[in-house]
């Protein structure tokens, strides 16, 4: 079974645990301001990083079973995604996913949520999940934001490492229920098979942030596709995939 889904997603020293100073905050406003505020780092400038991801059991959260890495580009509304064997590039216009082990392409129209930018991923996965729980806590150059759930929801806590000085987001770890990465048709009611535990540990990195020069080509769907009267046909760098339309508007 593959468990981390490709879609989805810093200890500091002892010396430095007595001045950490922590503010409780108690409601989604004042957790989404905060949010809000580190977010603005990623829409006012075009970066470029790396991500990786780890799973494992809450049952045994010291043993990885599970691993993914990818990359992201993020300009504005602009961006571009990998992941595994998926790409995904996206502009004011279009969003272009490339299945690059089926040889698929879909085509459809961009939505309000950048899949590229991992804080507005967990803001809308945050209002939906009811919080319970929300500290902000600085330790050293860390900035950390930590969410507790409902009992029994998807999603059991969530912490995000920030570093203090850039604003970058460092790392993230949630628990969650491991039915919500089981690619399986039972979805959220498909048993967990033995040993796996019902919650799962997600950990995703954030690393090696480079600001964008001269990119703008990156987010060019012409690379892809073309349009012929009202078909969209792959330009020849793609001629081995097909092309799926999901927007049935899509000009």
């Amino acid at each position: 079974m593959k468990v981390l889904r490709t879609g989805l997603m810093m200890l500091c020293s002892i010396a430095v645990l007595h001045t950490a100073k922590a503010q409780e905050v108690n409601d989604t406003a004042k957790l989404f301001a905060e949010m809000k505020t580190l977010q603005g780092v990623y829409q006012q400038k075009a970066l470029s990083f790396d991500i990786r991801y780890t799973y494992a059991s809450e049952l045994h959260p010291e043993q990885v079973l599970d691993s993914l890495s990818g990359h992201a580009d993020i300009a504005g509304s602009s961006y571009y995604y990998q992941m595994a064997n998926t790409e995904m590039t996206a502009n004011d216009k279009y969003v272009v996913t490339l299945f690059k082990e089926d040889k698929i392409m879909y085509l459809s129209k961009p939505v309000a949520l950048n899949a590229a930018d991992p804080l507005e991923q967990m803001r809308a996965s945050i209002r939906t999940a009811g919080v319970t729980r929300c500290s902000v806590t600085e330790k050293g150059a860390v900035k950390s934001i930590s969410v507790g759930f409902k009992e029994g929801g998807p999603y059991k806590e969530l912490q995000m490492n920030f570093d203090k000085s850039s604003g970058y987001l460092i790392s993230m770890r949630y628990v969650l229920k491991t039915t919500m990465l089981m690619e399986t048709t039972g979805g959220a009611n498909a048993e967990v098979p033995e040993g796996y535990g019902e919650y799962a540990i997600v950990q995703s990195y954030y690393e090696h942030y480079k600001q964008l020069s001269g990119k703008e080509k990156a987010f060019d769907s012409a690379q892809f596709f073309y349009k012929e009267g009202d078909e969209f046909k792959p330009t020849a760098a793609y001629s081995e995939y097909k092309v799926f339309v999901g927007s049935p508007d899509l000009q």
